[in-house]
């Protein structure tokens, strides 16, 4: 799977990566099953079942030790807000 060059920070307390930016920069995988790889097999055909779509090459801008804020937000139960639906009960 080719892949573009992104930035994001790293958060180690829950593992997630948050992805702040794509730079454009893409990898080429060299597979001919990927259909943005230079060697893509089938070249002139529209409808093929390849993959279409770009992996992260990660790049840490920041790296925290602490969880990310969607994670403290789950785990505090967020504000009323966020934590239920508005509107009708039924």
């Amino acid at each position: 799977m080719c892949s573009m060059e992104c930035f994001g920070d790293q958060y180690r307390g829950c593992g997630h990566y948050v992805r702040i930016y794509q730079t454009g920069i893409t990898y080429d995988c060299n597979r001919p099953n990927c259909k943005l790889s230079a060697a893509h097999m089938h070249k002139t055909a529209k409808n093929c079942g390849c993959n279409m779509e770009f992996s992260d090459h990660r790049r840490v801008r920041n790296l925290f030790q602490t969880k990310c804020e969607a994670c403290l937000e789950y785990e505090g139960g967020g504000s009323d807000e966020y934590g239920r639906r508005a509107g009708r009960h039924w």
